[in-house]
This record gives C-alpha cells, sequence and structure tokens, in this order.
C-alpha cells in the first residue's frame, strides 16, 4: 500500500525539508503542498489523502482550528510545530497520532511516519480486535489478548501506555507494536490499576515505570508526549514521585 502525504505548512523551507524525507521513505508519496489551512480544506475535498502534516502556527486558519473542522475519520495527522506547548494541546483529537518538534530529525520523521502507517493498518483489519484477559493475581507479570484462536501474551513491563477509542482501547509496546482491545479505558484503568498504572487524561493511561519525567502539563514516555489532564494532575504527581 502506498500512504498519500498532504503538507500543510506555511514555511516553503518547511515543504522542502518534510518532502525531502518522504522521498528517502518507501510506500510514501506527496500528493499535495499547502501553504494554510483554506488551501488544505480545498485539498482534502479532492484529493486521496492518507497522512496529514499540519504546521499549527499558520495565518487565516491555525492548525488547530483546522483540526476542528476535519471530518475524515481514516485521515491520521502529525502534527509539525517549533512549540510543544501548543502540540500537546492536539491529543484531544482522535485523528492525531504524533507530533513533530521543529527542527526536525529524519529519524523522528520516520518514527511518527510508521506510528501513522501502524494505525492506518490497524484500524482496517478487523481482525484486529482483541479481547483482553487480564490476572487478578497481583503477582502476575502479563496478560493476554485473544485474535480469533491465537493468544497473545504481553507482558505489563513492555505496555507503555494505553490510548481511548471509543469502545475500544490502544495499546502502544516498548517495541512500537500497537494492540487494539475491545475494552473502554474505564474498564482498563480498574483492572490495571494494580499493575502500577495510572490514568493522567480522559483519553491515556501510563505505566508508571516508563514515564521518564513530567514537564508542566505534559509527561514523556519513550521520547513521546502525552498530555495530563487538570483533573488527573495532582494524583498523578503522587503516584509517580512515590513509585
Amino acid at each position: 500500500m502506498t500512504y498519500n502525504i498532504l503538507i500543510v505548512d506555511d514555511e516553503p523551507y518547511a515543504h522542502n525539508l518534510l518532502e525531502s524525507y518522504c522521498d528517502k521513505l518507501e510506500n510514501v508519496q506527496v500528493v499535495g503542498n499547502c501553504y494554510n489551512g483554506l488551501e488544505a480544506l480545498e485539498m482534502l475535498k479532492i484529493k486521496l489523502v492518507d497522512i496529514l502534516l499540519l504546521d499549527i502556527q499558520m495565518p487565516e486558519i491555525t492548525g488547530i482550528e483546522l483540526l476542528d473542522t476535519i471530518r475524515k475519520k481514516d485521515l491520521k495527522i502529525i502534527m509539525v510545530t517549533a512549540y510543544s506547548d501548543y502540540a500537546i494541546e492536539t491529543y484531544n483529537y482522535d485523528l492525531v497520532v504524533d507530533y513533530l518538534l521543529k527542527p526536525i530529525k529524519f529519524v523522528r520523521f520516520v518514527k511518527a511516519i510508521e506510528r501513522a502507517k501502524k494505525t492506518i493498518a490497524l484500524e482496517n483489519n478487523k481482525k484486529s480486535e482483541y479481547v483482553a484477559t487480564l490476572p487478578t493475581d497481583n503477582n502476575t507479570t502479563y496478560f493476554c489478548i485473544k485474535e480469533g484462536k491465537m493468544i497473545h501474551k504481553i507482558n505489563f513491563d513492555s505496555l507503555l501506555y494505553v490510548q481511548s477509542y471509543g469502545n475500544y482501547a490502544k495499546l502502544f509496546l516498548d517495541d512500537d507494536t500497537i494492540r487494539v482491545v475491545r475494552s473502554t479505558i474505564t474498564k482498563l484503568e480498574e483492572e490495571l490499576n494494580a499493575f502500577e498504572f495510572c490514568r493522567v487524561h480522559k483519553s491515556y493511561l501510563v505505566n508508571l515505570k516508563h514515564v521518564d519525567r513530567i514537564d508542566g502539563n505534559r509527561l514523556q514516555i519513550n521520547q513521546i508526549a502525552l498530555p495530563i489532564g487538570t483533573s488527573y494532575s495532582q494524583y498523578f504527581k503522587e503516584k509517580f514521585v512515590k513509585n
């Protein structure tokens, strides 16, 4: 499968850099370049786009304002910005899978594209609807998820964080694998609470062992920044310090 990429940024240099990065990757192609949000809205009507590389600070319509208008559920968005504080706000949007901080390094760019591609493949694969069977014994080091007749063993230590996905939840593992379980994040929070997991946001549940640091209203896990919701902040920070 070839993934179509649309670049939306008001800086020509950013377009040149991102296009040069895309040229180095297989199975991706740039199908358009937009320099403001209005152009992007029109382009999305006529082009088949899988991945949107979206700058946040643009004239007329900001990247965040553009997010509020996009209704394409099959589109995956990677935010591009020089300011991490703005980027973290975008994690409230289900279409956003990652963000890149300027100046963008190629290795980090590749990781973001791969994350978007894996998310698209996962959502297109109906067989990836897993049912989790979690243990009640606190001494257990793993749990199992079932896919048809297959049963996968997942060590708690390998699970970085969980993201809400409607009536499902995405599990992000330390080998960059993403799994989906047929369970709400609230139910998983109840079941994983005894295994050093903590809710940090309405959409995120994290493994405390993998939290590298806290910086204001965000935390970092494995080079990925996640938001900390106001109502979860105090409890999470207390657990993080005690852990």
